[in-house]
């Protein structure tokens, strides 16, 4: 998964929403979003090679996501950075304490196994967490606040990424005044292409800002290695779940409700 979009408290106090455009090669398997778990309740996809996840859902309230983060990877077996996002999800512990044990859980698989490096977020209706490792040694755990925030494959809301600073510049002071007006705008976000939509950008840099080539801020990815397979939408307002999944690209294909999972 290669974009993610976080909103809290947006929608009001302990709300949550959370965006995702998964980029993957399009020859690599996978299954939509299903119920793995039972106990506790984990919603996810899984990656037909591997067996891991991108994005879970636990206990229909908090996410769990691992995006692929650029540096070098370590030399040696590595385990599946998306096994690690199945591994926190499934953490022992629940409601507020939730993150607490989530990243315990994380610290504990850091310890016992080799990555590439990665960064994954946990956020639930009471705060949230980003741990950013570089695929040595080295962790970086930052809390992620009330508002909008923008993950790629660099720094949470990073201004020198391209794609990040677009979907940052787009949500900046954004107030939904609906759920629905927040899930459409989410989800036209992650449809942009590389010409904006529009064919020119709907913003112009700063002035000590350097031009970024359009197709690096592309959201929505059509071509190359890596291409937008899927898009997942989570929301949880007023002690209300809703998860939205498109198996596809989300500028051509409907979402589907898969609520119902959370039975």
């Amino acid at each position: 998964m290669c974009t993610l979009i976080v909103g809290r408290d947006v929608l009001g106090p302990g709300s949550l929403l959370v965006g995702a455009n998964r980029d993957e090669d399009p020859g690599r398997s996978s299954t939509p979003p299903a119920r793995l778990s039972a106990a506790p309740d984990v919603i996810a996809g899984r990656d037909g090679r591997a067996g891991g996840t991108w994005l879970a859902v636990r206990d229909a309230q908090a996410v769990v996501a691992v995006l692929n983060r650029r540096g070098a990877a370590p030399a040696g077996a590595l385990r599946s950075r998306g096994l690690l996002a199945l591994d926190v999800a499934g953490a022992s512990g629940d409601g507020a304490a939730f993150a607490d044990v989530a990243l315990a859980a994380a610290t504990a698989s850091l310890s016992a196994h080799a990555y590439a490096p990665f960064a994954l977020v946990c956020v639930t209706p009471h705060g949230g967490w980003l741990l950013a490792h570089d695929g040595g040694g080295d962790t970086v755990l930052r809390a992620i606040d009330s508002g909008w925030h923008v993950l790629t494959h660099a720094e949470l809301d990073d201004a020198a990424e391209p794609r990040t600073q677009r979907l940052a510049r787009k949500l900046a002071g954004y107030a939904p005044a609906t759920t629905g007006e927040a899930e459409t705008r989410v989800l036209e976000l992650l449809s942009l292409h590389g010409s904006f939509g529009d064919g020119a950008p709907p913003e112009s840099p700063a002035a000590d800002e350097p031009a970024q080539p359009v197709d690096q801020a592309a959201v929505c990815i059509h071509a190359g290695r890596m291409v937008t397979v899927s898009t997942s939408l989570f929301r949880w307002v007023d002690g209300r779940a809703r998860l939205l999944h498109i198996e596809g690209r989300p500028c051509t294909t409907p979402p589907r409700d898969l609520t119902p999972l959370f039975g």
